[in-house]
């Protein structure tokens, strides 16, 4: 099993999408930036149950680990871009 049979880029892509709106008005406004990526978990399982309308072990799996890849993604962008420093 490879990484690329759990990771969906769609997903990938829309997790982070969501995570860089509500970043700075959700997360940093209140002070939760330390849950952002219990939150991109969560929306991975969420979107990926909703693209398969159906939900089980694997795709809950697939889930999290785009939405795990969403944020490490996000910090790959930083510290290219941003030489490691917030966004």
């Amino acid at each position: 099993m490879d990484i690329k049979d759990y990771v969906v880029v769609a997903v990938m892509a829309a997790v982070w999408i969501v995570i860089q709106i509500l970043k700075k008005p959700v997360f940093v406004k209140l002070g939760l930036d330390d849950y952002m990526p219990l939150f991109a978990a969560l929306l991975g399982v969420l979107f990926t149950a909703w693209i398969h309308m159906s939900m089980d072990f694997n795709l809950f799996l697939q889930g999290i680990a785009s939405g795990f890849a969403a944020t490490g993604m996000n910090e790959g962008i930083n510290a290219i871009f941003f030489n490691g420093g917030e966004s």
